[in-house]
C-alpha cells in the first residue's frame, strides 16, 4: 500500500521491524496547531457573546414596542369586549416572545460566560429552586430529598439555572389533577453528586431519550406542555461547562427522570 496521501496533515508514526517508532510527529508543530484552534475557538466564543449581545438589543426594543403599543390599545378600546381579547391574544404572543428571546439570549451566552467558581451548597440550592418553584404553582405537589453536605466547586448563577431549568420541565409535564408530582433526589456517588429530577406525566420512549436536550425540540408539541424547547438544553450546558453529564430515562405514560452527575467536594470531616 502507498504511504498517506499528499493531503493529509499528519501521518502516524510508522514502526520498524525491531518495535520502535520510525517516525514522530512534530511537537512543535503540533503544538502550533493546538494553540492555532484555541485562537480560533476563543474568537467564535467571542463572536457568539457578540451575536447574544445584538439579539438582547434587536428583538427586545421591538417587542417592547409592540406591547407598549397593545396596552395603550387595551385601554381605548376598554368597552369593547371582543377587541380587548384580541389585545390580549397580541401581548400575551409578545410576552412569549419575549420569553424565547430570553433563553435563546441565555443558551447563547451559556458556552463563553467566565465561570465563577465557588464552593457552592447543593441542599440550599435545591431548597431555593423548590420554594420558587411552590411559589408559583401552589398545587403542585414536590418531594424533595437531598443528602446533606453536598458541594460541588460551581457557577451558584449557573446551578440555579440549572435546577430552575429541570424542574420546571417536570412541572411542565406532570399530570393535571390529583397527584401531581415532581420528586428531587440528591446524593453522593464514586461519580460526583447525582441529581435527580423526576415527574408522573406522559413520558417518551427511550429512543427519544438524547432529544430532549436538543435546543427547540417538542417531542409533544404545545397541546401537552407549553415550552420554548430550551430548558433542557441550557441545563446541559450548565452540566457540560461544570464538567458533569446529564442523560434521561423515561417510559410513556410513566413520567421521566433527568439524571446529572456534577464532580463533587469530599465529605466535609468534623470533629
Amino acid at each position: 500500500m502507498s504511504g498517506a496521501p499528499p493531503t493529509q496533515t499528519l501521518e502516524n508514526p510508522g514502526v520498524d521491524g525491531n518495535g520502535q517508532a520510525d517516525k514522530l510527529l512534530d511537537v512543535a508543530e503540533l503544538r502550533a496547531r493546538i494553540s492555532t484552534l484555541e485562537m480560533q475557538l476563543a474568537q467564535l466564543s467571542a463572536v457568539q457573546a457578540a451575536m447574544a449581545q445584538g439579539i438582547s438589543h434587536d428583538l427586545r426594543a421591538p417587542l417592547r414596542a409592540i406591547d407598549g403599543f397593545a396596552m395603550q390599545l387595551a385601554r381605548e378600546l376598554d368597552s369593547d369586549e371582543a377587541a380587548s381579547q384580541q389585545v390580549a391574544k397580541i401581548r400575551a404572543a409578545a410576552a412569549r416572545m419575549g420569553g424565547l428571546t430570553e433563553s435563546l439570549i441565555e443558551y447563547a451566552r451559556m458556552a463563553s460566560a467566565p465561570l465563577q467558581l465557588t464552593a457552592v451548597d447543593i441542599p440550599f440550592l435545591v431548597d431555593w429552586a423548590v420554594m420558587d418553584l411552590r411559589g408559583q404553582y401552589p398545587d403542585l405537589d414536590i418531594d424533595a430529598q437531598v443528602q446533606a453536605d453536598l458541594e460541588v466547586a460551581g457557577d451558584e448563577r449557573l446551578l440555579r439555572i440549572f435546577f430552575d431549568k429541570v424542574l420546571d420541565n417536570s412541572r411542565k409535564f406532570t399530570r393535571q389533577g390529583n397527584g401531581t408530582s415532581v420528586r428531587i433526589r440528591g446524593e453522593r456517588t464514586d461519580e460526583g453528586i447525582h441529581i435527580e429530577v423526576s415527574d408522573d406525566g406522559i413520558g417518551m420512549t427511550m429512543r427519544n431519550a438524547e432529544q430532549p436536550f436538543e435546543p427547540f425540540m417538542r417531542l409533544h408539541g404545545h397541546r401537552d406542555g407549553a415550552g420554548d424547547g430550551l430548558g433542557l438544553a441550557i441545563a446541559q450546558a450548565v452540566v457540560l461547562r461544570h464538567g458533569g453529564r446529564i442523560w434521561a430515562e423515561s417510559e410513556p405514560g410513566k413520567g421521566t427522570t433527568v439524571h446529572a452527575v456534577l464532580p463533587g467536594f469530599p465529605p466535609t470531616t468534623k470533629a
